[in-house]
């Protein structure tokens, strides 16, 4: 297989990547399949794929005056895996979008469900658990702070803690579920 060359010029600001029409023609068409198959085996996506390629040689050819190429054959593929990488940056940032503008909607509406499941499993606590856990939780406060302050053993304040969050979780499973499927609707 025949690979042009580059060979370097006495002088680094005189060095471009040297090619003609007829070369850059048999550049093409010498490493065009197989950069296609490459790239069709990392996109699924034949269109993608020849696109991606495409793109590569009219960049190639546009900026032929400019690249400093050594090794073609490296930069042929390391330039078709940076735009596979560039592609599927752009595809998750546009389902991201698209996922966000169809599902914006629905958000306050579940944020209000899981704030009211909260809720009432919040009030099916003994009131010195809910006590205790909402010291702990919402303001911030250690289990120690908390006995200090309730005139309460370390220890039974971790019990509260424990049982709080053992008995919410059991109440909001359901919740817990529906919020999972929900994150998982949007990413």
């Amino acid at each position: 297989m025949k690979r042009l060359k580059y060979i370097p010029k006495a002088d680094p600001a005189d060095s471009a990547f040297p090619i003609s029409r007829k070369e850059f023609e048999a550049v093409y068409r010498e490493n065009w399949r197989e950069l296609y198959d490459f790239a069709v085996a990392k996109t699924h996506d034949k269109d993608v794929a020849e696109e991606i390629v495409q793109a590569l040689f009219v960049n190639i050819w546009e900026k032929r005056d400019q690249l400093l190429i050594s090794n073609l054959r490296s930069y042929l593929f390391v330039s078709v895996r940076n735009r596979i990488i560039d592609h599927y940056k752009e595809r998750i940032f546009s389902d991201l979008n698209s996922a966000s503008d169809t599902t914006a909607p629905d958000y306050p509406l579940f944020l209000d469900e899981l704030e009211a499941a909260i809720s009432e499993a919040m009030s099916q606590l003994p009131e010195k658990t809910r006590d205790i856990f909402l010291l702990n939780r919402f303001e911030g406060k250690s289990a120690s702070e908390i006995a200090d302050k309730l005139h309460l053993p370390p220890r039974t304040v971790e019990y509260h803690i424990t049982q709080a969050l053992r008995k919410l979780r059991e109440s909001l499973r359901k919740s817990i579920t529906m919020l999972l499927i929900f994150i998982n609707i949007i990413f």
